[in-house]
C-alpha cells in the first residue's frame, strides 16, 4: 500500500458510462481529484477518486469522524 498525504482536493459530479447486464448505462457519481505527494517530498501525484451517490454519505461521514478523533 502507497501511503500519499493530500494537499488539495477538488470535488464534484460526474455522468458516468457503466456496464450492467452488457449494456452501457449512464449513471450519476461523485468524483474527487486529489493532488498528492509521499513522504518523501516526490513529484506529485493526481489521483480521481470516483463514489457511487449512494456510498457518498457513508465516506463523508467517516471522514468526519475521523477528522474529530485526529483533532484531539
Amino acid at each position: 500500500m502507497e501511503e500519499l498525504f493530500v494537499r488539495q482536493v477538488d470535488i464534484g459530479v460526474a455522468d458516468m458510462d457503466i456496464e450492467v447486464d452488457d449494456r452501457l448505462t449512464t449513471t450519476r457519481v461523485v468524483v474527487e481529484r486529489a493532488t498528492a505527494t509521499d513522504r518523501h517530498g516526490g513529484k506529485d501525484r493526481e489521483l480521481l477518486l470516483v463514489y457511487g451517490a449512494a456510498e457518498t454519505k457513508a465516506v463523508a461521514e467517516a471522514l468526519q469522524r475521523a477528522s474529530e478523533l485526529a483533532g484531539h
